[in-house]
């Protein structure tokens, strides 16, 4: 059997059907993508002074309390194509507040336990994007802030952010002529380096063991 001219077939078959099959499954996937991202979480440290008429009747300064608050931002996409439908966000503990922007319409439901509690949103087109702020006290363990977020159709994946800056189009546009033309230089070096390859791989195939 001829090796070098079976590895070669094999290399030039698999490797376009392989890619072939990678493009054609992500153009032709239908179905929604619920991703989601959370903002770091910030402490307000609130001093409450007490009214004129509490430091008139008191002979001694009072201590100005203060109230420590919490915040952060969840941010819920649907990457994909197709709606999703009944989503929901899960809290073990609830916050004091929160505020939906852009408003969708939406549903507040009680756990089974009395505590925990959901948000239930009818559904998020293709594309679009809610930010959800928070607003709450003294937390106990900070894993009950967000217990998980699903559709109807799978459980939502977490994406990790930073902050990047956003370059003029010219800039972008450079950069991708680069590495268009390091894809060129690829391609021939590796067409260069194919002819040695496989004959190397057959001179080890048909390499006379004693």
């Amino acid at each position: 059997m001829n090796w070098p001219i079976v590895v070669k077939g094999l290399f030039a078959v698999l490797v376009p059907s392989i890619i072939v099959e990678l493009i054609r499954r992500e153009i032709n996937h239908q179905g929604p993508r619920l991703v989601y991202y959370l903002s770091e979480i910030t402490t307000h440290a609130i001093p409450q002074n007490p009214p004129p008429q509490a430091i008139q009747s008191s002979s001694s300064p009072s201590t100005p309390q203060t109230i420590f608050l919490n915040s952060y931002v969840l941010t819920v996409r649907n990457n994909g194509n197709i709606a999703a439908h009944n989503i929901e966000i899960s809290h073990p503990q609830w916050p004091h507040h929160f505020e939906i922007r852009p408003f969708v319409r939406h549903e507040v439901v009680q756990g089974p336990n009395g505590q925990s509690r959901w948000i239930q949103i009818p559904s998020l087109a293709p594309k679009e994007t809610i930010s959800i702020s928070y607003l709450f006290g003294p937390v106990a363990n900070w894993a009950n802030l967000l217990e998980y977020v699903r559709s109807e159709e799978g459980v939502a994946s977490k994406l990790d952010m930073n902050l990047n800056r956003v370059f003029p189009m010219w800039f972008n546009g450079m950069v991708w002529g680069f590495c268009f033309l390091g894809l060129i230089f690829l391609g021939v070096i590796i067409w260069w380096l194919y002819p040695p390859i496989v004959h190397f791989i057959g001179v080890l195939i048909n390499f006379p063991r004693g």
